[in-house]
This record gives structure tokens, C-alpha cells and sequence, in this order.
């Protein structure tokens, strides 16, 4: 009889976690989330539609792009109160009104290709882009007329890596690259709700790193490499992309296609997994690219060293480095269990380093030639007089 709890528990776990119990909750939502457009537009308080089309990639001439479809937020008011108006903005966005059922189209050059965005406003585009040459690339996204309303478009961009690049970089957002302290729990909250882009603090140095891996090294000729594509991965909500990406483009990160979340359930999970999200992610690039090296970039805050390990072991031989941004001090019972740990990973052939800072980091990457002497100075490193 003991034993009777335990395995009801046992049971109700297993059914709110399956497909199933999932799929009837993403129902439930769709539905009232469809009751909620119709009774805003009936009362004519429905602001229209906003069109957005994420920064999508190319890999065997198919164009991988996500576009959401949502009821234009509602711009905040003047206020008196400090950071009001950005967490209001930060708030409405993450709340907007989902436009479920609606046809896009994608247009790609002379491509096309027609979805339905999903319970969340989300349409997923698989779009064969054939002989489009590496770069980016405008992509742009319309709507048919929603509501008796007119039709809403939004424009993006999608990139095609070169394989002629020396790598390609998957690179963690929170704390890795944007300074967010998610170990602090209401202090992380606040940075994240009430501070726009320009108000967001860079980890010191990473910009400079990061444009120096885009840079490469010279040839013996004294070209250049083509430019290594930057992949971005995080936990974070869509519903901040506007924010991460006008981040990154201000403190002068490479641009390039982010992996991020929705926090909604789906009609697979109620819940989802930061880790696997970001597994799924690279896995997805890796096989993406098959003859691609990759350089994996994290930090210690998270579970980045973990996935990236397990990333290199599915993937022997593809991941050529991986970097470990130092959350907390040297004598941080986790930081000093990795450092040790990272050791051994290296004498088996898993390329992962512990890094205090982005100018260890830097000189990691110089010493294995994937970065210049001009990273170093920019980054803050002191050159030996010649």
C-alpha cells in the first residue's frame, strides 16, 4: 500500500509528459487564443499584424526560416517612471496576441514556398534555394489578408555560409556574450525586463574576439579566408529577439541566425529543456554542415560545457575548439571541478578550455591560428616587444 502513492505519482507524471497531454493543452490554447482575436477584432480594438521573419540559414540549397505572425504590440506611453516604458515594450511583446492558422508566403529571390503558422504564430519554411550564391540574402514574407483586413509583410535575411570558411561558430548569448547574471536571480530579471539593447552590458573583450575569429588568419599570400558564419544559441524567449539582435549589431558581435525559444507548450512538450534545446540546436548545424569544423563558445554558468562535450563526442572530430567563459571566482567549487575535468577532456581529444576571460580565450584561439595578432591587441593583450 506504500508503495501506491508513489507509483500514481509515478503515472501522472508520465501522462502530463506525454505527447499526448501536451497536444490537448496547445489545443486548449490555440482555441483561446483564436476566441481572444475574434473578440478584439469584433470589438475593434484589433491592432493589426505584425510580420516577423527571423534571420534564417542555407544548407544543401534549402533555406531554413521561421516567421511569426502576431498582433502588433501596443507602443507604451510616456512615463515618469524610470525604465517603465522598456519593461512595458519587453512585456507586450512577450504577450502579444498569436495569429494562429494564417497563410505566409516566403520569397526568396525567384523562390517561394507557402506555410501556416502554428499554435504560436510560428511558420517554419524549408524553401529550395538552388545555385544561391554564399552570403546573405533578403527574405521576405507576406500574409494573406487576415480578418477581412489587408495582408502584413516583413522582410529579413538569410545566410548562406561559405564552405570554404576554416569553421563556423555556435556561440551562447546570456552570459557568454550579453552580460545577464543568471545566477542572480531578481538582479538577471531586471537586467533583462527593464534595460533596452543599448543599455545592455558585452562581456568585456568578446566583441574583439569574435571579430577577430570573422577576420581569420592571413594566407601565406596574404589574403583572407572567406568569413566563418556565427551561429547564436540561447534560452531565451522569441519574444526578445528584437532586443538580442539589435545587441549584437551595437556592440559589434557578427551577425548571424539565433536559436532561441518559446516558453509556450507545444504540441509535443508542456515544458521544454534548455539543454536538450540547445543540443537539438547544434546537432542541427552540425549535420547541417557535415565537412564543417565548428568552434563552440559558452560559459560555466550553465550547462554549456556539458552539452558541448557530448556535442564533440556524437561528433568526433568536427568540433575544433571549445571555449568556457569563467562565471564566479577561480575557487567556485564548480568552476574548479570543470577546470580539472576540462584537463582530462583534452588528453582524450575533447578540445575544451576553461577560460577566465576573453583575453585567455583569445590567446587559446591565436595559439591554435584561428584568430591574428590584431585580435590580441584589440582584445587587451599585451604583444612581447619584437
Amino acid at each position: 500500500m506504500a508503495s501506491l502513492p508513489r507509483r500514481i505519482v509515478s503515472e501522472l507524471n508520465a501522462r502530463l509528459r506525454s505527447q499526448e497531454t501536451a497536444a490537448f493543452v496547445a489545443g486548449v490554447e490555440s482555441n483561446l487564443t483564436q476566441r481572444r482575436r475574434e473578440q478584439r477584432v469584433k470589438s475593434g480594438s484589433f491592432r493589426g499584424t505584425q510580420v516577423v521573419v527571423y534571420r534564417g540559414f542555407v544548407a544543401d540549397d534549402v533555406a531554413k526560416v521561421r516567421v511569426r505572425v502576431t498582433e502588433t504590440p501596443e507602443l507604451p506611453g510616456d512615463s515618469r517612471i524610470p525604465y517603465w516604458e522598456v519593461a512595458q515594450a519587453n512585456l507586450q511583446r512577450h504577450a502579444a496576441l498569436r495569429i494562429v492558422g494564417a497563410q505566409v508566403e516566403l520569397r526568396i529571390g525567384d523562390h517561394s514556398a507557402t506555410e501556416i503558422t502554428d499554435s504560436h504564430g510560428f511558420a517554419s519554411f524549408s524553401l529550395a534555394v538552388p545555385n544561391l550564391r554564399a552570403g546573405w540574402h533578403d527574405a521576405h514574407a507576406v500574409t494573406t489578408p487576415i480578418e477581412n483586413g489587408e495582408s502584413a509583410s516583413g522582410t529579413g535575411r538569410v545566410v548562406k555560409p561559405s564552405l570554404k570558411a576554416p569553421f563556423l561558430v555556435i556561440s551562447d548569448i546570456d552570459d557568454t556574450i550579453l552580460l545577464t547574471g543568471l545566477t542572480e536571480g531578481a538582479a538577471m530579471l531586471a537586467r533583462t525586463v527593464l534595460r533596452e539593447a543599448s543599455e545592455r552590458a558585452a562581456i568585456p573583450g568578446m566583441s574583439a574576439l569574435y571579430r577577430g575569429l570573422a577576420r581569420g588568419m592571413p594566407t601565406r599570400a596574404g589574403n583572407r579566408k572567406p568569413t566563418p558564419t556565427f551561429f547564436y544559441v540561447s534560452t531565451g524567449s522569441w519574444s526578445f529577439y528584437p532586443t538580442l539582435q539589435e545587441f549584437v549589431q551595437l556592440r559589434g558581435f557578427p551577425v548571424g541566425p539565433m536559436f532561441l525559444t518559446d516558453w509556450g507548450p507545444t504540441e509535443r512538450y508542456l515544458r521544454r529543456s534548455g539543454a536538450e534545446h540547445k543540443r537539438t540546436a547544434i546537432r542541427r548545424l552540425l549535420e547541417a554542415y557535415p565537412r564543417m569544423p565548428f568552434v563552440l563558445i559558452g560559459d560555466s554558468g550553465q550547462r554549456d560545457a556539458l552539452t558541448y562535450e557530448e556535442m564533440a563526442r556524437e561528433f568526433p572530430g568536427r568540433v575544433s575548439l571549445i571555449l568556457i567563459r569563467q562565471v564566479g571566482d577561480d575557487d567556485n567549487d564548480r568552476n574548479a571541478e570543470l577546470r580539472a575535468h576540462a584537463k582530462e577532456l583534452r588528453a582524450e581529444g575533447v578540445p575544451l578550455y576553461l577560460v577566465a576571460d576573453a583575453a585567455a580565450a583569445t590567446q587559446i584561439a591565436r595559439d591554435q591560428g584561428l584568430c591574428d595578432e590584431e585580435t590580441m591587441v584589440e582584445v587587451g593583450i599585451e604583444l612581447p616587444a619584437t
